[in-house]
């Protein structure tokens, strides 16, 4: 079913994580452009990173929020066992950990920020965040709220790309009013810095959870419609709720 003919869809993700989505789209008729909005920086020197990692006991928790922070992680250990325990935000970064060498043994119901903040079991001892430079403070606000000692730790830098599609996507956002899906905070902020906030606000926006919501809201003035989870399903059944609205409006 192409319910989705004539759509144009902007997915600002990396590349590698849009290959479902860009899948379901296109065979459900809709004109797909990349463009990634957020890059990951490996931090230069790891040597901080692994001291906080090395002084974690089994009485700490190691938080891990993104795929990135657990790759970062595995690089700053070495091999080296870790301590602690770990929990992590979703099932993506549960299958990075564990390619990191890491072995999770808590995965929140729902794959947010949000959810994991309100389920994660507050240890004895301390919670290590291990993350962006660039992360949001609702996470460690909502863990301190609940008793535990949080620390934080930088584990990659996030960075907004120069991707080559950028004139394609302006070229959209000028005479096509695309749907845009963007995943987080830093990745409106990296549309805004590439494409310019004019410009931006002729997008249907789709927005990954709240606090991305949030974003565009601050950002564009846009009020955006909220996929729950980062699951193509949630995705899909987001982007095809603003195509109907705009087919809604086509016909009246």
């Amino acid at each position: 079913m192409r319910y989705l003919e004539g759509a144009t869809v902007i997915l600002t993700r990396a590349i590698q994580d849009n290959v479902a989505l860009r899948v379901s789209l296109e065979a459900r008729g809709a004109a797909v452009v990349e463009l990634p909005c957020v890059a990951i920086r490996p931090l230069a020197n790891v040597a901080a990173l692994g001291r906080a990692l090395r002084a974690l006991t089994a009485a700490d928790r190691l938080v891990l929020a993104s795929r990135a922070g657990a790759t970062a992680v595995g690089r700053a250990l070495r091999g080296w066992k870790l301590r602690a325990r770990v929990a992590v935000v979703g099932a993506a970064t549960l299958e990075a950990a564990r390619r990191a060498g890491l072995e999770p043994d808590f995965v929140p119901s729902r794959p947010d920020g949000a959810t994991l903040g309100r389920e994660l079991p507050i240890p004895r001892g301390t919670v290590l965040l291990a993350r962006a430079d660039r992360a949001l403070p609702e996470l460690p606000a909502a863990l301190r709220a609940r008793g535990a000692e949080v620390r934080e730790v930088v584990a990659y830098h996030t960075v907004t790309p120069a991707p080559a599609d950028v004139a394609r996507a302006r070229e959209a956002l000028a005479t096509l009013r695309p749907i845009v899906f963007v995943a987080s905070p830093s990745g409106v902020d990296g549309l805004v810095e590439l494409v310019g906030a004019d410009l931006a606000r002729h997008a249907r926006p789709v927005a990954l959870g709240e606090r991305t919501a949030a974003r565009v809201r601050e950002r564009l003035a846009l009020d955006p419609a909220v996929a729950g989870s980062p699951e193509r399903e949630a995705v899909m059944q987001a982007i095809s709720h603003v195509a109907l609205e705009v087919q809604d409006d086509d016909h009246r």
